[in-house]
């Protein structure tokens, strides 16, 4: 309302009285409240106010256009200016922000390797990765991508285009804490054959990309997806630790009970990785197709974005006073999944008769009740929990649950549980409790073999018949979704009885 008022009175945004737009029109139109706008402005010192704008509302320019991904000639409408003067503002602004803002907030010379190590590594990673070391850094790489129009000229368009991602694009390669703070940004590269993940690193080394040999210390973290396989002897030539979630063995269709372990480890703290590049594109200028003549610039826009992040955002992690999940998890990480072993002994998965189906929805009353945080201690994460309803929602049919109780052991159960993914593939899972807790799982999904928390299936299981039917009610379905289904059509869906001539007609008028 403030917008449309300050549009309707002056005719365009003025950024130069701060009351003629209010707090949320700032959040929304620049991504900073009022006072981080102000605390911006202040430190762009060599920008100039011209005849035709402020020196706010050249910042603003920027801002705006990165929050909103708009285009010059609706700025310049928004602002009552040319497309050449907002051309020429962005520029300004740019280059003061790369010069006065950015290295305040972004780069290895902006912070020591003393204080990143300190101020940023959390006390779960540092135990699962570091032994507690208060002097080892904890980096992760992060390749980003953003997108780019296709170009006319053939060799930039080859070497802009992905084959994994089918299109075009540039990768920023981007360095985080373990509490989701970013550290550096390189880059961008070229998306070509001869730019994966390896040789980015080997680049950034050999190159001393802004420093990157002298702020890195040996004995290092660095925790990284399988993308970066091919740079992790690399990495380890440089005395580098490296940690990666582990790849499944060829022939095998699902890790071991090592491996599964390993990679929850690596899973349970690099998941800021992926929050931290969804605070990034909440900038929409960069989660859209980037028109190429902005390509020189690219590089510039993805720092100051990550300065503006660094600066005014808080950390994804604040409990650093806490570090016994990590202990936890290390415990966990070295037992044996027994559960898994009875399966495959007893060969639990191809035998049919030994099990009695059951609905867990109105029997199986001898199922311990569990409240969410004891379910988070199972899982050691929040996300198969977001997840168990979904699940659920899709195994339940008619208010019936259907599982199965094995004849032989009225403690273990089994339940066939859908991929999310694919229609033709399914989990069979199985349970083990008493009357007091759940006391062991597996699941046949590539993960399930795990103790360092269950995967999602066994989660959802768990919260159905521990949490959702004790407190909510058996019969009370989970859908959150239906309300969708009914407004789009299903071609499979035909009447069974449909009258043979129409059907005939039909066919004939395909046949001509």
């Amino acid at each position: 309302m403030y917008v449309r008022g300050t549009l309707t009175l002056n005719g365009k945004l003025n950024f130069d009285c701060s009351h003629s737009l209010s707090e949320e029109d700032y959040q929304r139109l620049t991504g900073l409240t009022r006072n981080q706008f102000k605390a911006v402005a202040n430190t762009v010192t060599d920008l100039r106010k011209s005849e035709i704008r402020s020196v706010k509302t050249c910042l603003a320019i920027l801002l705006v256009q990165l929050r909103t991904g708009l285009s010059n000639s609706i700025l310049a409408t928004l602002f009552s200016l040319e497309i050449h003067q907002i051309q020429r503002a962005t520029h300004a602004a740019r280059s003061s922000l790369m010069k006065s803002f950015v290295p305040s907030f972004l780069g290895f010379q902006h912070m020591s390797h003393d204080k990143f190590t300190r101020d940023h590594t959390t006390p779960t990673a540092r135990t699962l990765f570091a032994d507690n070391q208060q002097d080892t850094g904890i980096l992760f790489l992060n390749g980003t991508y953003n997108y780019l129009q296709k170009s006319s000229h053939h060799y930039f368009q080859k070497q802009t285009y992905s084959m994994h991602k089918g299109r075009s694009l540039v990768k920023p390669m981007m360095i985080l804490a373990t509490d989701g703070y970013i550290l550096n940004v390189l880059g961008p590269y070229y998306a070509d054959g001869h730019n994966n993940h390896a040789s980015i690193i080997k680049h950034a080394f050999k190159t001393n990309a802004d420093e990157i040999n002298t702020w890195m210390h040996e004995d290092d973290v660095m925790v990284v997806d399988r993308g970066f396989r091919d740079a992790e002897e690399i990495l380890n030539k440089m005395n580098f630790k490296v940690e990666m979630p582990c790849f499944i063995s060829k022939g095998a269709k699902q890790q071991t009970v090592d491996e599964a372990n390993t990679t929850r480890l690596v899973t349970k703290v690099r998941w800021v990785v992926e929050s931290a590049n969804g605070r990034i594109k909440q900038w929409k200028f960069l989660n859209k197709v980037v028109a190429n003549h902005y390509v020189p610039h690219i590089g510039d826009f993805v720092r100051i974005v990550c300065a503006l992040v660094n600066c005014f955002r808080p950390p994804l992690i604040n409990d650093f006073d806490n570090d016994d999940i990590g202990k936890e998890m290390i415990e966990k990480a070295q037992l044996d999944n027994h559960v898994k072993t009875y399966v495959e002994e007893h060969n639990l998965l191809r035998r049919k008769t030994v099990y009695k189906e059951v609905n867990g929805a109105t029997e199986l009353h001898m199922f311990p009740r569990i409240s969410l945080d004891h379910l988070r201690q199972i899982t050691m994460g929040i996300y198969q929990i977001k997840s168990a309803k979904n699940y659920t929602d899709a195994h339940q049919e008619d208010d019936n649950y259907a599982l199965f109780i094995c004849k032989a052991r009225p403690d273990l159960l089994r339940v066939k549980m859908h991929s999310r993914h694919s229609s033709s593939r399914c989990y069979h899972l199985w349970l083990e409790y008493d009357e007091n807790e759940v006391t062991g799982w597996y699941c046949t999904c590539k993960v399930g073999s795990r103790m360092v928390g269950c995967c999602a299936h066994i989660a959802s299981v768990v919260w159905y018949l521990g949490y959702h039917r004790c407190n909510i009610g058996a019969a009370q379905s989970v859908n959150a979704s239906g309300k969708f289904s009914s407004s789009i059509l299903n071609a499979k869906d035909v009447p069974e009885e449909s009258d043979l001539s129409d059907v005939e007609s039909v066919d004939s008028y395909i046949e001509e």
